[in-house]
């Protein structure tokens, strides 16, 4: 294993001197794992590769700012914080909530995709349990239960606008938190 990565830490170099040869060869090392971990979560194959697309053209057009002591795990976090760009931007299906729900915190074994999945499923549960009582209620209702707008207003008693107003205050709170958080600035 220290073989690959010593081997990635040398394409790395070659890369900050704008070899495109060993950029593609990084590339076709990574990108199926990569893939793999990423419609794992998003379950949808474009955004997938919207996903890879956004974190290698990064990758290239910041190669010599980058410090990392590992690539492949420097291209796992921003594999995941692009992931988490998607939500905070409302770019997922309500299906990628329902994944990540499934996975419980108290499991001990992960593979490295749950343990990345676990991790952003711990980030939102814990941003969840920060909101006010009626707005924490009615985003776990749209989010985790993957319930609609009315169908929250009516269990609720109250108007599909309040409704839409709660998730609009926990999405913009989601994302200011996203933004604060300091691994973000890694990428972006």
């Amino acid at each position: 294993m220290s073989d690959q990565k010593d081997s990635d830490i040398a394409l790395f170099h070659l890369i900050q001197l704008s070899d495109r040869t060993a950029f593609n060869e990084l590339y076709h090392r990574h990108v199926q794992a990569l893939f793999r971990y990423a419609n794992g979560i998003l379950n949808d194959r474009d955004a997938a590769n919207d996903v890879l697309q956004e974190v290698f053209i990064w990758f290239w057009n910041n190669r010599a700012q980058i410090k990392a002591t590992s690539i492949k795990s420097y291209l796992f976090v921003g594999v995941k914080f692009r992931i988490a760009n998607y939500i905070r931007d409302g770019k997922l299906r309500d299906s990628v909530y329902l994944k990540i729900k499934d996975i419980q915190p108290g499991d001990l074994f992960y593979d490295h995709d749950e343990l990345e999945v676990k991790e952003l499923k711990e980030f939102i549960y814990g941003f969840i349990e920060t909101l006010p009582d009626k707005c924490r209620h009615v985003f776990q209702l749209s989010r985790i239960e993957g319930l609609s707008h009315k169908e929250i207003a009516e269990r609720l008693n109250i108007s599909e606008k309040t409704v839409e107003n709660q998730i609009s205050i926990a999405l913009k709170k989601l994302r200011q938190k996203m933004t604060k958080n300091p691994l973000l600035s890694i990428l972006w």
